[in-house]
């Protein structure tokens, strides 16, 4: 009974160190290889029990943001809201369209569309590598290439993008919600334009996915 704990514990330890190295990778890439650092995160907003972080991260021109909140959902139901692809249309913030491309309980892949005012809308093919302990749930994604998924006439294929879920049971009927992404539109958009948004996007994000669960 001892080694199969022991072999139980050693393989949960693996396939964390699996998924680090998946999420570190991706980000490196996501900046430039030579000369990257992170920033300290500056909080930019604080309302109605969201609180976001941004941050520069060096080699890289556009923000990375974090946003934190705390719903009284079971994490099962979270994890749930979020395992409907479908259904992300109706509360992650300017998304207008998204797709099943791989259903995968582990390394699942989806294909998203979303809207930009004034300028052509973005899509973006993520890869996700899911990683369940006791009260914990982590989602660590980036953005893919797919053969099967060619660019679309009038939509600029976002080049980069990189983030991560974070569901942790806070008791019985308490969960804290992290969202954090760093991400290149593409196109010819000015970094400072594109960063007048990155409040916006987890604040709106959150506010969606906790009245999806809560109703209000």
């Amino acid at each position: 009974m001892k080694s199969m704990r022991n072999l139980v514990a050693i393989s949960a330890i693996a396939a964390l160190l699996v998924s680090v190295s998946f999420y570190a990778g991706a980000k490196e890439d996501a900046a430039k290889k030579e000369g990257k650092k992170e920033n300290p995160w500056v909080q930019k907003k604080d309302k109605d029990g969201i609180k976001v972080f941004v941050r520069n991260v060096e080699g890289i021109e556009f923000k990375e943001f974090l946003g934190v909140m705390t719903i009284d959902v079971p994490i099962e139901a979270v994890d749930r809201l979020m395992k409907n692809v479908p259904n992300q249309v109706n509360w992650m913030c300017d998304m207008i369209e998204s797709k099943v491309i791989k259903d995968d309980p582990v390394n699942p892949i989806q294909y998203n569309v979303i809207t930009a005012p004034l300028v052509s809308n973005r899509d973006v093919i993520i890869q996700t590598r899911v990683v369940r302990s006791p009260g914990k749930i982590v989602r660590y994604f980036h953005g893919i290439k797919l053969d099967s998924i060619p660019e679309r006439k009038g939509i600029v294929r976002m080049p980069k993008m990189v983030g991560m879920w974070i569901f942790e049971a806070l008791g019985k009927n308490r969960t804290r919600v992290t969202y954090q992404n760093l991400a290149d539109p593409g196109g010819k958009l000015p970094a400072g334009l594109v960063n007048l948004t990155v409040v916006k996007q987890p604040y709106v994000t959150l506010r969606g996915m906790r009245k999806q669960l809560t109703g209000k």
